[in-house]
């Protein structure tokens, strides 16, 4: 699909199924969303990731090193529908291990610019925990604002938006 400077981005393949489940299943990773899944989650959140590269040519892709394609985590986008408007919904996982090595912010900025250079989508939304401060200073460093508030997984949730500027309105 696309590389960044260490990673490289692609979809994913039912060989992934335990790199997927390790980082679903792990209570820290899943902290700020609603919480790990179960296997049977997991396999379903890869199934709708394979329909999502066929119905909308987008999906959420899995990072891994370009060194030795080392699993880091996933980052890509979805439509979802927010306060009843469709939006590009836009976010990243990574395993704990890949964690402080600055593969958040480079993996966000890869898709980021692959969504508005190769795909031309209009703009990005991404559901953050207020307390997320990680997530928080990556969208804010990509240019993302805090527009919305919603109600998501249980809990309240910052909505931050960012337009391709590049984008014809």
């Amino acid at each position: 699909m696309f590389n960044s400077g260490r990673l490289h981005f692609r979809e994913i393949k039912k060989s992934d199924r335990k790199a997927l489940e390790d980082l679903y299943s792990d209570p820290a990773v899943m902290r700020f969303a609603d919480g790990p899944k179960t296997k049977s989650e997991t396999e379903e959140w890869m199934e709708q990731s394979l329909r999502d590269y066929r119905s909308f040519g987008v999906g959420f892709w899995v990072a891994e090193k370009r060194e030795n394609g080392e699993f880091v985590g996933q980052c890509g986008f979805r439509p979802q529908k927010i306060n009843g408007r469709i939006h590009m919904g836009f976010g990243y996982l990574l395993a704990r291990p890949s964690w402080g090595k600055g593969y958040g912010k480079e993996a966000a900025y890869a898709c980021r610019n692959f969504a508005f250079e190769q795909l031309a989508i209009e703009g990005l939304t991404s559901i953050i925990h207020p307390l997320n401060i990680p997530s928080i200073k990556i969208a804010r460093s990509l240019g993302m604002e805090k527009k919305d508030c919603i109600y998501k997984h249980r809990q309240w949730m910052d909505v931050y938006t960012i337009e391709n500027p590049g984008a014809e309105k």
